[in-house]
Order: C-alpha cells, then structure tokens, then sequence
C-alpha cells in the first residue's frame, strides 16, 4: 500500500501524463488521492515542488528505459534510434513531453553546465552517442555536448511545432521527417 505522499505523486504524474502539467492544483491531486488541498502542501510545500518531483521521477524513468536501448554503432542508425525515443515520448503524451523537455521548471537541468557535467540522464545518451562517433573519426571533432544540443534542439524543436500542431502530419509521417532532419544534421557534421 502506497502512502500519502506516493499517492499524491503518482496522482500528479497520471495527470501530467493524460492532461499536462497545466492541469496539476494542490486542490484536484487532494480530491483524487482523498485528501484535503491542505495535507497535499504537508508532503509538498507548493505545486512547483510537486511537480519537480514528478520531473525527477519521470526523468528516472525514462533513463532507466532509454539505457536498456542498444544503439547501433553508426552514427546515422543510432541518431535515429535516439530521435525515435524522443518521438515515442511524443506521440504517446504530448504533455508529458512538453512537461519533460519544453516548459519552464525551477527544478529543470539547465545549458550548458548540467549538460555539460553530466547531469542530465536523457541528454547524456545522446552525448554519449556523439562523443563515441567524434572519438571514431565519423563526426568532426567539435565538443559533443555542443552537437548533442544541436540534435536536441532540432527534435525537441520539430515535436513543439508538432504538438502545437503546425506539422500536419500522422505519426509516421512526423517520425520519417524527424529521421529525415536527423540525416541533415549528421550530414553536416560528418568529416569533410
């Protein structure tokens, strides 16, 4: 049997996942979990700090599953097995996704020195990726978390013009022209 506490989290992280974080109040996570608004502020001292924990256990999450993924050695194949995390994330709930990646959080890892230190489990796939292709000689010698930011911003870019539906696409359709962006990119930053 879950506690309060974990109860009250988990109520906040089902509704940032079905209806986005816009949709989380003290007073609604009180009426779903059974409390009143005011036992919720005991476990969380305001909305911003619960939502920051469900950051850091979505986030836990996601890299828990992301670092089970086996990446294919080629920096094109790979890439794309890493836009297509990011894409499922999308496509699965747009909210979570612009929770996780997009909105403006106290608590959210931040350019350039949590990237660069490592701090960022999701980010760190990507760079880690990256830094092996440098390493190799299939990318130009460039700081890898300063192409692994490109990346980012390129998927995290197309799946918020996605979501705000200014990419009119299906699923698939948006996948491929994500794929097809990648390609782009890797294409520019191969050894000349």
């Amino acid at each position: 049997m879950l506690g309060t506490r974990d109860r009250i989290l988990a109520a906040a992280k089902e509704m940032v996942v079905t209806d986005g974080s816009q949709a989380v109040s003290m007073r609604k996570i009180g009426a779903i979990v059974g409390v009143t608004p005011m036992a919720v502020y005991r476990h969380f001292p305001n909305r911003e700090a619960l939502l920051d924990a469900v950051a850091d256990e979505c986030f836990t999450e996601t890299a828990a599953k992301w670092a089970t993924v086996r990446l294919p050695d080629d920096i094109l194949e790979g890439s794309k097995v890493i836009v297509d995390l990011f894409v499922d994330v999308a496509l699965e709930s747009p909210g979570l996704f612009s929770f996780m990646f997009i909105e403006e959080r106290q608590g959210a890892r931040r350019f350039p020195d949590d990237f660069q230190t490592g701090e960022s489990p999701t980010f760190e796939l990507l760079g880690g990726h990256v830094a092996a292709a440098i390493a190799d000689g299939r990318l130009r010698p460039i700081e890898h978390w300063r192409i692994a930011l490109a990346y980012t911003a390129l998927i995290h870019g197309l799946t918020q013009m996605y979501i705000g539906g200014r990419i009119n696409l299906s699923g698939d359709d948006f996948r491929q022209l994500c794929h097809d962006n990648t390609e782009l990119l890797v294409n520019g930053l191969a050894p000349r």
